[in-house]
């Protein structure tokens, strides 16, 4: 014998399995909240609007999908999140434009040769542990030029030395540096040595 379910029956049923969404309460109760949330993921407030209200018009259009096996601010939060992960994937594909191979072999660096950096590198490194070795005052002088990128005047007049014991400093440290270690070129005639 087969049971035939009535429609009245049928309907009884869903109500049973679907408790059903009361979407104005939900949005009265935790908009406010919501838009909180999803602005904290998404990082503008512009853009969390938007989420939040896509995240309505998605509850309104699958509220007869809820199962019931949670609460409806837990199904809300849910969605919301979903669409604020698809938002954040948007706005980092929008940050990055494509361009064109000529566009790239234009910012080229011509001296970013990996061989020539390391030899770069390793020429700093001696040269750093050969000023280490210097007397301290010869070492001040040549680090308040180079480093703090101060003229030979002022060194002269930070150091309180005359400017001609500047210029001598200097100029013995970059003659034992050059003697060390040559100039470095970088294969195609530019040096890139100690002057």
């Amino acid at each position: 014998m087969t049971q035939t379910v009535s429609a009245a029956g049928e309907s009884a049923l869903a109500d049973a399995t679907n408790p059903g969404i009361d979407i104005v309460k939900l949005y009265t109760t935790h908009r406010t909240h919501l838009l909180r949330f999803v602005q904290r993921y998404v990082g503008n407030r512009e853009d969390a609007e938007d989420v939040v209200q896509n995240t309505f018009i998605e509850v309104s259009k699958c509220a007869h999908r809820f199962s019931g096996l949670s609460k409806p601010s837990t199904w809300l939060f849910g969605i919301a999140l979903n669409l604020a992960r698809n938002q954040v994937r948007r706005n980092a594909a929008d940050r990055y434009d494509a361009v064109d191979d000529d566009f790239m072999d234009q910012i080229a660096d011509a001296y970013a040769d990996p061989a020539l950096l390391f030899e770069y590198r390793q020429i700093a490194e001696k040269v750093g542990a050969m000023l280490d070795q210097l007397p301290v005052r010869i070492r001040s002088t040549f680090e308040a030029v180079l480093d703090g990128d101060a003229t030979y005047e002022e060194a002269a007049e930070q150091l309180h030395i005359p400017i001609g014991t500047v210029r001598s400093r200097v100029s013995r440290v970059r003659a034992a540096v050059r003697s060390e270690y040559g100039a470095a070129s970088d294969g195609n005639g530019v040096s890139h040595g100690f002057r």
